[in-house]
């Protein structure tokens, strides 16, 4: 960087620096100007996430991808390369643009593992001017067979978890079964014996009626044979 003389430098129309120096910076150099209304957090060093391969990638294509999302941090400035683990030799990759989110910026890069390296683990590096201690952030990625592994062995402990729950399902349904077909059935019977003893009721008060309709038409009768014979 080399600093020269110069007459003056406006950062604003009402503002000029009359220090009477002025910076030149080398190519490729990029000066960012923070405005003064915007209200940065105090930490603005990028916050990773990392999204591992999906096993269905896996299976498909024989092959896994690494993503890592950067988010919040300013400025926009950055860079995104990957390593093997143990490795010095920086592995092809590619990245996204940088996103503008509010007052802070976002981006991603991903790494395609082929089925030759899915036994090495991976890191994804990232270089910013307001990293921790300006040290560079090294975010790690486990091989291809260790992401396998860990979903086949999650995906045995839920099967196995998954059956005596089965198991207790099936057998609370066959009680609360056997609960509504004994309930269905002694309330059918209670219904059979109600109608049973009305039926009854009604019979016996029928043949009573008739037993006296009979005995009032043989009063009557006898009564009128004997008031001809008189």
């Amino acid at each position: 960087m080399k600093l020269r003389r110069k007459l003056n430098f406006c950062r604003s129309c009402n503002q000029c620096d009359s220090s009477g120096w002025i910076k030149m910076f080398g190519k490729g150099t990029k000066l960012v100007v923070t405005p003064s209304d915007i209200s940065l957090p105090a930490d603005i060093s990028p916050k990773p996430t990392s999204f591992l391969p999906s096993i269905a990638e896996i299976k498909l294509h024989k092959a896994g991808t690494y993503l890592c999302l950067l988010e919040k941090f300013f400025p926009d400035v950055i860079k995104i390369y990957w390593k093997e683990k143990d490795g010095s030799t920086i592995v092809e990759s590619q990245e996204g643009t940088t996103v503008k989110t509010n007052d802070t910026y976002m981006k991603f890069s991903w790494l395609t593992v082929t089925e030759n390296s899915m036994d090495k683990e991976h890191k994804c590096i990232v270089q910013h001017e307001n990293n921790k201690r300006g040290i560079d952030q090294e975010i790690p990625f486990p091989s291809i067979k260790k992401v396998v592994a860990a979903f086949d062995s999650t995906k045995t402990c839920v099967t196995d978890e998954i059956s005596p729950l089965q198991l207790q399902l099936t057998s609370t349904s066959a009680y609360y079964t056997y609960l509504l077909l004994l309930l269905k059935s002694v309330i059918y019977l209670a219904i059979i014996t109600f109608c049973l003893f009305r039926r009854t009721a009604v019979c016996g008060d029928g043949k009573s009626s008739n037993r006296r309709w009979r005995k009032k038409v043989n009063f009557s009768s006898s009564f009128i044979v004997r008031k001809r014979i008189s």
